[in-house]
């Protein structure tokens, strides 16, 4: 049985019952989420009075995170790249640590990974294939400050949170993790068979998106 992940601050890593809880110290800083930014024009903003959302979905969902815990409720935040979860009900961080790398929300078996190398890719990447070749997509929002209007005749603009276009990798059986911007990029990682996979392509009129990504990443690893 999946055990409940829950957050005490400041306490030593203490097991409880096994049935119950992993308790887990401030390992990261406070786990605390402020949702608010940092602001130019004066008192850092909260999330509700800036346009658009740093989330890739606002809602929680039920997910199990790592391979010991299960239903817990998370969000992924684009804009920290932090993984948000609910502890009676006050939002928490997610450490990042290795018992923690793979979070799967349990209705659309969608999957974040996190990645801690310090070359690129790294941080959490959302898994759009997986197998002995598989491919992800690392989602970004940034964050646009407030501008003030500098005569009558121009208008200010709002902060804003500006969601990014993805940027996908193909990870190969051998461990390299390729980015790639275009479902070609993806067919000349495998020379050897590159006329079959771009028939394929051709064929099944095949777009560059996570499902049709994700369809030619399974003909790869047939």
């Amino acid at each position: 049985m999946k055990k409940i992940l829950s957050i005490a601050l400041f306490l030593p890593f203490v097991f409880v019952d096994a049935q119950q809880s992993l308790n887990i110290n401030n390992i990261t800083g406070s786990q605390s989420v402020f949702e608010s930014v940092a602001s130019g024009t004066g008192a850092p903003l909260k999330y509700e009075d800036i346009q658009g959302s740093p989330y890739q979905s606002p809602l929680f969902q039920k997910a199990s995170v790592g391979e010991k815990y299960g239903n817990i409720d998370v969000r992924y935040n684009a804009y920290t790249d932090d993984i948000e979860f609910l502890n009676n009900g006050k939002t928490e961080v997610l450490p990042k640590q290795d018992d923690f790398t793979r979070i799967e929300v349990l209705s659309s078996k969608q999957a974040f990974v996190y990645f801690k190398s310090s070359t690129e890719p790294k941080g959490y990447l959302t898994e759009i294939a997986k197998g002995k070749n598989s491919a992800y997509k690392k989602e970004k929002v940034t964050f646009k400050d407030a501008t003030v209007a500098s005569n009558g005749y121009q208008t200010g603009k709002p902060a804003m949170f500006i969601k990014q276009d993805p940027i996908y990798y193909l990870k190969t059986a051998s461990g390299n993790m390729n980015k790639v911007s275009s479902l070609k990029k993806i067919t000349e990682l495998f020379p050897e068979k590159e006329k079959e996979y771009n028939t394929y392509i051709k064929s099944n009129n095949l777009k560059f998106n996570d499902a049709d990504i994700a369809k030619l990443v399974a003909f790869i690893n047939q």
